[in-house]
Protein backbone atom coordinates (compact mmCIF):
# COMPACT_ATOMS: atom_id res chain seq x y z
CA UNK A 1 0.00 0.00 0.00
CA UNK A 2 2.80 2.26 0.89
CA UNK A 3 4.58 1.99 -2.35
CA UNK A 4 0.86 2.61 -4.39
CA UNK A 5 0.26 5.59 -2.06
CA UNK A 6 4.21 6.84 -2.73
CA UNK A 7 4.07 6.33 -6.86
CA UNK A 8 0.64 8.10 -6.90
CA UNK A 9 2.49 10.92 -4.24
CA UNK A 10 5.47 11.37 -7.05
CA UNK A 11 3.30 10.90 -10.31
CA UNK A 12 1.05 13.73 -8.46
CA UNK A 13 4.19 15.90 -8.27
CA UNK A 14 5.35 14.71 -11.86
CA UNK A 15 1.64 16.28 -13.04
CA UNK A 16 2.22 19.38 -10.91
CA UNK A 17 5.59 20.27 -12.31
CA UNK A 18 4.40 19.39 -15.28
CA UNK A 19 1.39 21.77 -15.18
CA UNK A 20 3.62 24.20 -13.82
CA UNK A 21 6.19 24.43 -16.94
CA UNK A 22 2.89 24.45 -19.22
CA UNK A 23 1.61 28.07 -17.42
CA UNK A 24 5.02 28.79 -17.29
CA UNK A 25 4.98 28.51 -21.00
CA UNK A 26 1.53 30.06 -21.93
CA UNK A 27 3.38 32.99 -19.67
CA UNK A 28 6.34 33.05 -21.87
CA UNK A 29 4.31 32.89 -25.09
CA UNK A 30 1.48 35.70 -23.99
CA UNK A 31 4.58 38.02 -22.69
CA UNK A 32 7.13 37.66 -25.63
CA UNK A 33 6.65 40.33 -28.29
CA UNK A 34 6.28 44.02 -28.69
CA UNK A 35 4.31 45.72 -26.60
CA UNK A 36 3.42 49.60 -27.04
CA UNK A 37 2.71 52.39 -24.49
CA UNK A 38 -0.54 53.26 -23.87
CA UNK A 39 -1.93 56.95 -22.68
CA UNK A 40 1.37 58.30 -23.38
CA UNK A 41 0.34 62.28 -22.72
CA UNK A 42 -0.18 61.56 -19.31
CA UNK A 43 3.06 59.57 -19.26
CA UNK A 44 5.46 62.30 -18.01
CA UNK A 45 2.91 63.29 -15.36
CA UNK A 46 2.73 59.96 -13.75
CA UNK A 47 6.30 59.77 -13.56
CA UNK A 48 6.83 63.71 -12.52
CA UNK A 49 3.88 62.45 -9.26
CA UNK A 50 6.46 59.41 -8.53
CA UNK A 51 9.52 61.98 -8.38
CA UNK A 52 7.38 64.31 -6.41
CA UNK A 53 6.36 61.86 -3.83
CA UNK A 54 9.84 60.53 -2.85
CA UNK A 55 11.31 63.70 -2.67
CA UNK A 56 8.54 65.83 -0.79
CA UNK A 57 10.27 63.15 1.82
CA UNK A 58 13.72 64.55 1.95
CA UNK A 59 15.60 67.13 3.57
CA UNK A 60 14.63 70.70 2.18
CA UNK A 61 18.09 70.98 0.88
CA UNK A 62 18.40 67.66 -0.29
CA UNK A 63 15.28 68.00 -2.78
CA UNK A 64 16.67 70.45 -5.22
CA UNK A 65 19.27 68.21 -6.18
CA UNK A 66 17.61 64.89 -5.70
CA UNK A 67 14.98 65.51 -8.43
CA UNK A 68 17.18 65.14 -11.62
CA UNK A 69 18.57 62.43 -10.26
CA UNK A 70 15.30 60.46 -9.94
CA UNK A 71 13.93 61.69 -13.09
CA UNK A 72 17.05 60.56 -14.73
CA UNK A 73 16.17 57.26 -12.90
CA UNK A 74 12.41 57.56 -14.49
CA UNK A 75 13.20 56.64 -18.18
CA UNK A 76 9.83 56.35 -20.46
CA UNK A 77 10.29 53.61 -22.83
CA UNK A 78 7.32 53.94 -25.35
CA UNK A 79 8.36 50.40 -26.74
CA UNK A 80 9.14 46.84 -24.68
CA UNK A 81 10.33 44.01 -26.51
CA UNK A 82 10.33 40.93 -24.81
CA UNK A 83 11.27 37.56 -25.23
CA UNK A 84 12.96 34.49 -24.20
CA UNK A 85 16.39 32.59 -26.24
CA UNK A 86 18.73 29.80 -25.09
CA UNK A 87 17.46 30.37 -21.25
CA UNK A 88 17.49 33.99 -21.04
CA UNK A 89 14.83 36.43 -20.77
CA UNK A 90 15.98 39.01 -23.15
CA UNK A 91 14.40 42.93 -23.13
CA UNK A 92 14.66 46.34 -24.91
CA UNK A 93 13.35 49.58 -23.94
CA UNK A 94 12.72 51.22 -27.52
CA UNK A 95 16.06 51.54 -29.46
CA UNK A 96 18.72 50.46 -26.52
CA UNK A 97 20.35 47.64 -26.70
CA UNK A 98 18.73 44.43 -25.93
CA UNK A 99 19.14 43.34 -22.15
CA UNK A 100 19.41 40.00 -20.97
CA UNK A 101 19.46 37.65 -18.10
CA UNK A 102 19.95 33.85 -17.53
CA UNK A 103 16.76 32.41 -16.46
CA UNK A 104 18.14 30.41 -13.47
CA UNK A 105 19.50 34.00 -12.60
CA UNK A 106 19.10 34.12 -8.37
CA UNK A 107 21.21 36.71 -7.17
CA UNK A 108 24.14 36.58 -9.46
CA UNK A 109 25.80 39.29 -11.35
CA UNK A 110 25.37 38.98 -14.94
CA UNK A 111 26.76 42.63 -16.04
CA UNK A 112 28.00 45.47 -15.51
CA UNK A 113 26.89 49.07 -15.86
CA UNK A 114 28.62 51.86 -17.80
CA UNK A 115 30.53 52.41 -14.97
CA UNK A 116 31.46 49.34 -14.25
CA UNK A 117 29.59 48.78 -11.05
CA UNK A 118 28.45 45.34 -11.00
CA UNK A 119 24.60 44.44 -11.71
CA UNK A 120 23.50 40.75 -9.76
CA UNK A 121 20.05 39.85 -10.88
CA UNK A 122 17.06 37.18 -9.49
CA UNK A 123 14.76 35.72 -12.38
CA UNK A 124 10.99 35.05 -11.32
CA UNK A 125 8.31 34.18 -13.33
CA UNK A 126 4.87 33.04 -12.82
CA UNK A 127 1.86 32.39 -14.81
CA UNK A 128 1.16 36.05 -15.27
CA UNK A 129 4.59 38.06 -15.31
CA UNK A 130 8.00 38.58 -15.17
CA UNK A 131 9.74 40.23 -11.97
CA UNK A 132 13.18 41.22 -12.63
CA UNK A 133 15.64 42.34 -9.21
CA UNK A 134 18.17 44.06 -10.08
CA UNK A 135 21.15 44.91 -7.77
CA UNK A 136 24.43 47.12 -6.76
CA UNK A 137 25.49 48.91 -4.34
CA UNK A 138 23.84 51.92 -5.40
CA UNK A 139 20.54 50.47 -4.60
CA UNK A 140 17.45 47.44 -5.89
CA UNK A 141 15.34 48.04 -9.18
CA UNK A 142 12.42 45.08 -9.60
CA UNK A 143 11.13 45.46 -13.24
CA UNK A 144 7.95 43.47 -13.06
CA UNK A 145 5.77 43.14 -16.71
CA UNK A 146 2.19 41.88 -15.83
CA UNK A 147 -0.27 40.53 -18.13
CA UNK A 148 -3.29 41.85 -16.68
CA UNK A 149 -5.50 41.38 -20.04
CA UNK A 150 -5.36 39.18 -23.53
CA UNK A 151 -3.01 42.35 -25.09
CA UNK A 152 -2.35 44.37 -21.91
CA UNK A 153 0.95 44.81 -19.74
CA UNK A 154 1.15 46.91 -16.95
CA UNK A 155 5.12 47.66 -16.37
CA UNK A 156 6.21 48.38 -12.80
CA UNK A 157 9.00 49.69 -11.48
CA UNK A 158 10.14 50.00 -7.79
CA UNK A 159 13.45 51.74 -6.96
CA UNK A 160 15.03 51.30 -3.09
CA UNK A 161 18.05 52.48 -1.80
CA UNK A 162 19.75 53.90 1.54
CA UNK A 163 19.46 57.55 -0.23
CA UNK A 164 15.64 56.87 -0.71
CA UNK A 165 13.39 58.04 1.97
CA UNK A 166 10.69 56.19 0.51
CA UNK A 167 10.79 53.88 -2.77
CA UNK A 168 10.36 55.41 -5.92
CA UNK A 169 7.42 53.08 -7.53
CA UNK A 170 5.73 53.86 -11.15
CA UNK A 171 3.44 51.81 -13.80
CA UNK A 172 2.92 52.69 -16.59
CA UNK A 173 0.56 50.32 -19.59
CA UNK A 174 1.14 48.88 -22.51
CA UNK A 175 -0.53 46.87 -25.46
CA UNK A 176 0.57 44.03 -27.59
CA UNK A 177 1.52 45.44 -30.87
Amino acid sequence: MNKLIGGVGVCAGIVAVMGFSAAAQASSDDLAGKWVLQNAGSTQATLDEAVENVAQEMNFFIRALARPVLKKQTQICQQWTLGWQAKQFQWQCDSADMDSMPIAAKGDVFKQDEEGIDISGTYQQTADSVVLVLESERGKRTNTWKQVGENELLFTVKLESEKLPTPLTWSLSYKKE
